[in-house]
């Protein structure tokens, strides 16, 4: 019984460690290809908005395919 709450014991403490370390913001220095885009563009707009979350990767989808189409 006692092995049992030791290996409990163990098994939390390596999950915890693992999400421990992926907790928190993480420096832009570490991701350089998503920096801020130019927002004087109709597709910089769209991209700042998908960055802030306001609108969802398939809104970004459609509303670039009806940019594209406009276009051409």
């Amino acid at each position: 019984m006692l092995f049992l709450y030791g290996f409990i014991v163990f098994v939390l403490s390596v999950c915890a460690l693992t999400v421990w370390k992926r907790v928190g913001q993480e420096p832009r220095a570490n991701r350089p290809w998503r920096a801020d885009p130019d927002a004087s563009s109709t597709e910089g707009v769209l991209a700042a908005q998908l960055a802030a979350g306001d609108i969802t990767d398939r809104e970004y989808v459609r509303a670039m395919e009806k940019l594209a189409a406009s276009e051409t």
